[in-house]
């Protein structure tokens, strides 16, 4: 944990070799309302899609069952982009997930195209892997930065 430690500051060196899980958000959901007011981020020009309901594409249900996609967006070319978010590690079991949702998004918003992005604290070399030559499909890493200033 960044700041006071039994009473004492720490150290730069004990900051340095933080648990990556105390560098992580705390729940998915901050993860997902941070990234869905700032889409800019992931891609210029990328915005939040918001249905003819008015229903935006946070938590957006594509089925029966309630299976909802993190952040649905909309790129500059007009083609939904499924944006899936993991807390912590971004297994390649994350993939299947995203495809199933892709092709969802497609269907739903009767689109010929949809891309595929993967945001996680760390992206693990099998999910590396399965994504090789998948070219809709980009892959994020988030890391996060928190500074106090003395004023």
């Amino acid at each position: 944990m960044i700041g006071m430690n039994e009473g004492r500051a720490e150290t730069e060196a004990e900051t340095e070799d933080e648990d990556p899980e105390e560098t992580s958000f705390a729940l998915e959901v901050h993860l997902r309302d941070y990234l869905s007011n700032n889409l800019h981020l992931i891609e210029p020009g990328l915005r939040l899609f918001k249905d003819e309901e008015g229903r935006e594409g946070i938590e957006y249900t594509v089925d029966a069952n309630g299976r909802r996609i993190d952040i649905l967006a909309i790129d500059k070319a007009d083609i939904p982009v499924v944006v899936e978010l993991k807390v912590s590690r971004g297994h390649e079991r994350a993939l299947g997930q995203s495809l199933y949702y892709r092709s969802k998004a497609k269907q739903l918003l009767n689109s010929p195209k949809a891309r595929i992005v993967i945001v996680a604290r760390e992206i693990t070399p099998e999910l590396r892997i399965a994504t090789e030559g998948l070219p809709d499909v980009e892959l994020f890493q988030y890391k996060l930065l928190f500074k106090l200033e003395k004023v």
